[in-house]
């Protein structure tokens, strides 16, 4: 039986899960959204159906029972490697004073945005829309969950709050240290956050060469995750003529690194943020004098967007650049290649702007060249002082508008940037997985006519518009993972997602799941 392997997993107890919340808040806004749109009363309860199963199954005592429910789908067929979340920081990062104070606020913050916003706006929509006690009874048992998870995590005192803090990541170290000495099917990835040395806390380098390198080392790799709050090029991942960084480390010893790498997921809490290290700013890769001010408050019904800013800022594929020019030979996967959203604007090379300003328009094509001017000049007509893309383009045709659009900047597509990256052989050992792919749709059962989210339709565009025309080296760098449990928050079950994996790359999931799995993890 060939083994595969699961590069992009998450294994929380409910320790873990409070921030985790945001996905919550994200997916009901998302509901809300398609509320608004077409979505029938069977697909609607389906939805929050899903999510008040996901709260079920992440809210539990223990990180092993998680496992287990893991494992029910993979059954002894898959090495999966946990990837652990150090989010000690991702409220505030250099205000010790304040720092417990605002972290109850902002745990109270999250349950309020639940309790007292998000849920009674769904419910009195749902209820105008569809008049179904059904769904208003599924949408009261999400409330009731939340209100019980609250309950779990109140607490009375700063120094409860910073007790339950800190312990929350070191309860994860302790448990997947647990989890990777019993199981054979489990090799987990350490979670790293630069701030925790300038604290004083650890010397980052050696701590890894304890937890990884040493004889009786339980973890297996390193995982970063840079929109928490800090930058790719932080001078304890970078190194300094004084002191050997995270990254040399593991290029010496063939570490692999796993890293966040969409426009999407999660993001620090913090509105002002002090970066040390590069950002992108305006499209421009700059050293902040002063600290980051974001416009987008997390806390707001713009959770997207500052997700999305934050991100931008601290973890573009641009910033990442900067690293593999100093590191070639880094082992590291860049996670989601960009998001399935990403991924499938890219497969498609879908043209959002249909509509442009004239002026803009022509300011954004002048550093083009002739050819690439020509193919955008030919594919928009002006009417008065406005560009419109012509309708009925060619596959062929929109992707080389798109690509030129690409070029001159009016499209920020991470999915390309990151496959510019890990194709250039000059990076050798740069992968991407697609974890957490949640591009599809419900589909019915035609058996018992249960609805069901599938991404195997969308999977299958990917592999035949894109997978399929690469050589074999590109196709070398691409990886399989799940992002169990945070993508039950957006698309399809663990058991779905697997089965639609294999489904649409048939004998090539072997590919992705095993030989290039392998040899980027090392094992």
């Amino acid at each position: 039986m060939t083994t595969y392997y699961d590069v992009h997993c998450h294994i929380f107890n409910k320790d873990v899960v409070i921030r985790k919340l945001v996905n919550v808040v994200q997916s009901l806004l998302s509901i809300k959204d398609m509320v608004d749109g077409e979505l029938s009363g069977p697909a609607l309860k389906y939805k929050i159906d899903e999510i008040s199963h996901v709260l079920a199954d992440v809210t539990q005592e223990s990180s092993e029972d998680v496992y287990k429910a893991l494992e029910a789908v993979y059954q002894g067929e898959v090495i999966s490697t946990p990837l652990m979340f150090d989010l000690t920081y991702a409220d505030d990062n250099d205000d010790e004073e304040n720092h417990n104070k605002r972290y109850r606020r902002r745990i109270k913050s999250v349950f309020w945005l639940l309790r007292a916003v998000v849920l009674p706006i769904l419910e009195t929509v749902v209820r105008r829309k569809y008049n179904n006690d059904e769904l208003a009874d599924a949408i009261d048992k999400v409330q009731k969950q939340v209100k019980a998870f609250h309950k779990k995590f109140k607490v009375k005192s700063d120094e409860e709050v910073e007790i339950f803090d800190n312990a929350n990541y070191h309860q994860q170290i302790a448990d997947l240290e647990y989890l990777s000495a019993r199981y054979e099917q489990i090799k987990p990835f350490f979670g790293v956050d630069p701030r925790r040395e300038y604290k004083g806390l650890v010397n980052t380098v050696e701590n890894l060469k304890e937890k990884i390198l040493a004889d009786d080392a339980l973890f297996y790799g390193v995982k970063l995750y840079a929109p928490a709050g800090f930058s790719p090029t932080d001078p304890v991942l970078m190194g300094t003529d004084t002191q050997q960084g995270v990254y040399a480390l593991c290029q010496q010893h063939q570490i692999p690194i796993t890293v966040h790498n969409s426009n999407a997921g999660f993001a620090c809490f913090s509105t002002i943020l002090e970066v040390r290290g590069d950002v992108l700013l305006n499209n421009n890769i700059v050293k902040p004098d002063k600290p980051l001010r974001f416009d987008y408050r997390f806390f707001s019904r713009h959770i997207g967007e500052a997700i999305e800013e934050r991100a931008k800022k601290l973890n573009h594929p641009q910033l990442w650049e900067l690293v593999l020019q100093k590191y070639p030979n880094l082992k590291i996967n860049f996670a989601h290649f960009g998001g399935s959203g990403q991924i499938m604007e890219y497969v498609n090379y879908a043209i959002k702007f249909r509509e442009v300003d004239a002026d803009i328009f022509e300011d954004a094509i002048v550093p083009l060249s002739a050819e690439d001017k020509a193919v955008v000049l030919a594919a928009y007509k002006k009417k008065k002082n406005t560009m419109y893309l012509r309708e009925n383009l060619t596959i062929s045709e929109r992707a080389k508008v798109w690509n030129a659009l690409y070029r001159a900047g009016f499209i920020d597509n991470w999915s390309k940037a990151i496959f510019d990256l890990v194709k250039n052989p000059e990076y050798p050992n740069a992968y991407t997985d697609l974890s957490c792919f949640s591009e599809g749709m419900l589909i019915e059962s035609p058996v018992d006519q249960k609805l069901t989210f599938s991404i195997k339709e969308e999977l299958k565009t990917f592999k035949i518009n894109f997978f399929d025309k690469l050589s074999d080296y590109e196709k070398s760098k691409i990886l399989y993972g799940s992002d169990f449990y945070l993508t039950q928050f957006f698309g399809p079950t663990l058991k779905q997602y697997f089965e639609d994996f294999k489904e649409a790359f048939g004998s090539e999931f072997d590919l992705i799941a095993h030989v290039n799995t392998k040899r980027f993890l090392g094992f």
